[in-house]
């Protein structure tokens, strides 16, 4: 989910901003990023919608978090979602009548 909401954003803010052409203005593309991460994680299946918060994050940001681009996806995106996977498979694990992830 994270990381589908937050390639939507990463995409649809490079079809907002003038350098590339300005499809679409800001004040349409600021919504529709979050909407269209919805949408596409439903069709996938993987609904979870505070992934949608990476969109809002990256579409209302700082130029700090919109000159990172690509790289949003990298880090934090996809470092944050690795230490989480980690941390749930130790803590899961730890007890003997638990077992995460059921199947990989």
């Amino acid at each position: 989910g994270h990381l589908i909401a937050s390639v939507v954003a990463v995409a649809i803010d490079h079809l907002s901003n003038p350098e590339f052409g300005s499809l679409i203005p800001q004040w349409v593309a600021t919504p529709l990023a979050p909407a269209t991460a919805i949408g596409l994680m439903t069709l996938t299946g993987l609904t979870h919608p505070p992934a949608c918060a990476c969109a809002v994050i990256f579409m209302m940001g700082e130029p700090e978090i919109k000159n990172m681009g690509w790289y949003f996806i990298l880090m934090p995106v996809l470092t944050d979602c690795v230490l989480l996977i980690i941390i749930a498979v130790i803590i899961n694990n730890l007890s003997k009548d638990r077992h995460y992830p059921l199947y990989w």
